[in-house]
């Protein structure tokens, strides 16, 4: 895969690694400068990324937010009016939290009507990229799920809600491709190499979601969260590990 297609597949959150206002703004722009495939934030962020759109917009970029991320606690009221939020500031896509407290108790029918109620609201308004918490679910459990999601409508999943819920394997992706080839599918958690991707894409994968996103793509240090000065900042990865 070459540099270009690489970026054309990636996915940024610059949310919730504690970035400076001026960190998630040079993030912002720099995924529309390259030409990253979305842009996903908080919903307090989306006035800044609409305001940067307009002046760096490439036509091909995706503005998203994240809709009860990452455990889908909110009651579904909320979800719609957060929804809402959404289509009004012109949003393009959502990664949605499902109920997946209610999955794991075995009452799927709830996390189904929660998730058909905002599907049938956004109405093909919202592109709504669904959590299926892949790494952390058994095959039985993933079949209940996916038929859970097909079932109200979902078209697209994210495997999982970032790098420190787990990583993602490329078994994951050919199991659900090839169960499930209707289903388009994002990669969230820990693909930290080109070739991985690679074979994730030869797997079914689409796109992916990357804290590392330059330094996959070719094109330099990515923002990490150093523990030790407890400050985000560009770093390099060396021996499997991020230096300042």
């Amino acid at each position: 895969m070459y540099d270009r297609e690489m970026i054309s597949r990636c996915v940024l959150s610059p949310f919730g690694s504690f970035y400076k206002e001026d960190q998630v703004r040079k993030e912002l722009i720099d995924g529309y400068r390259y030409g990253v495939r979305s842009i996903v934030v908080e919903a307090d962020q989306v006035p800044m990324l609409k305001e940067i759109e307009k002046q760096y917009g490439n036509g091909y970029t995706r503005t998203g937010m994240v809709l009860g991320y990452p455990y889908g606690g909110y009651t579904t009221d909320i979800k719609l009016k957060l929804a809402e939020y959404a289509i009004s500031h012109g949003i393009d896509e959502v990664d949605l939290g499902v109920n997946i407290h209610a999955f794991w108790s075995n009452d799927t029918e709830t996390m189904y009507r929660d998730l058909k109620t905002v599907v049938d609201y956004a109405d093909g308004r919202l592109r709504i990229a669904a959590i299926a918490w892949l790494i952390r679910n058994s095959l039985e459990n993933i079949d209940r799920i996916m038929d859970t999601f097909i079932r109200a409508g979902v078209k697209v999943i994210k495997t999982n809600p970032g790098g420190r819920f787990g990583e993602m394997k490329v078994e994951h992706i050919q199991y659900v491709h090839n169960h499930y080839p209707e289903i388009e599918i994002e990669v969230a958690g820990r693909c930290r190499s080109r070739e991985t991707a690679e074979r994730m894409v030869e797997a079914g994968a689409s796109y992916f979601h990357l804290s590392s996103w330059r330094r996959m793509s070719g094109i330099g240090d990515d923002i990490q969260f150093d523990y030790d000065s407890k400050v985000a900042d560009y770093m390099e990865y060396k021996g499997g590990t991020w230096r300042k």
